[in-house]
């Protein structure tokens, strides 16, 4: 009997079986993973993703609309999914520019009816350097018996300045933005340098991760947490040590 999945894991289930389908169906250098699926694949966050991003290099907007819609409506998609009882029922693409490229999809499941929504987005914008391809670890794949696929990811540096731009920059600042700060800062304490990021930047993403409440962290994180993880990190005292570590090592960085 399989075990009784949660949303997020469904959501997992299907962005893995998507990774295997396009490294098939679209060169790999187009595209490069980033955000907290690339997290959570290749820094070992506990945190699941609701949705998945790239960035988009070397390939015109309209190519890459035609191969992933090719993707989303290709059999082997269809088999990959229905291994686990689980299909698109709709599929939609509410942003379409030179720029950004957004799918957004709603998964069912044959035992449920209770939908599930993703979003797919590529950004057209400057990409960094600094990436490598990587294969999803056998960790993450085994739940859902599938075959580890490959893709071009982000490494840990670019993804800490990343997330410090994110950070500074959003016009609604994320709680996860500092979830994942803390644990890049935790693992690879040395990957930015001193310096190498503007002192106003680091200083307007200190002051935003100070502003984020306790309320919000619970809501927009600690639900998408796998549930070991939750038990230890569901506390207002674990947010408030994540939020001071993450500001005094942005402030050291200046």
């Amino acid at each position: 009997m399989r075990p009784a999945w949660s949303i997020v894991q469904f959501v997992e289930f299907f962005h893995l079986a998507l990774l295997g389908v396009l490294q098939v169906r679209l060169d790999q250098k187009h595209y490069v993973l980033k955000g907290g699926v690339n997290l959570r694949y290749f820094c070992q966050s506990p945190r699941y993703s609701e949705d998945v991003d790239f960035d988009a290099t070397g390939i015109p907007p309209e190519k890459l609309e035609e191969k992933l819609d090719a993707v989303l409506s290709s059999r082997a998609l269809a088999f990959a999914l229905r291994t686990h009882d689980l299909a698109i029922q709709r599929s939609s693409k509410p942003k379409q520019t030179p720029t950004t490229q957004r799918w957004k999809l709603t998964l069912v499941h044959s035992k449920s009816s209770e939908p599930i929504w993703t979003k797919i987005e590529f950004s057209h914008r400057r990409t960094d350097p600094r990436t490598s391809l990587g294969q999803v670890p056998d960790e993450i794949v085994r739940p859902y018996a599938l075959r580890p696929p490959t893709v071009m990811r982000y490494l840990p540096s670019a993804m800490t300045e990343q997330k410090i731009a994110a950070l500074a920059g959003r016009t609604e600042t994320q709680a996860r933005d500092v979830f994942d700060l803390e644990l890049l800062f935790r693992r690879w304490p040395d990957t930015v340098a001193s310096g190498a990021i503007p002192a106003r930047r680091l200083e307007a993403a200190a002051e935003s991760a100070m502003q984020l409440p306790f309320e919000s962290y619970r809501e927009l994180v600690i639900r998408f947490l796998e549930p070991d993880a939750r038990e230890l990190l569901d506390r207002r005292e674990a947010w408030d040590q994540m939020q001071a570590r993450v500001v005094e090592k942005l402030l050291t960085l200046r």
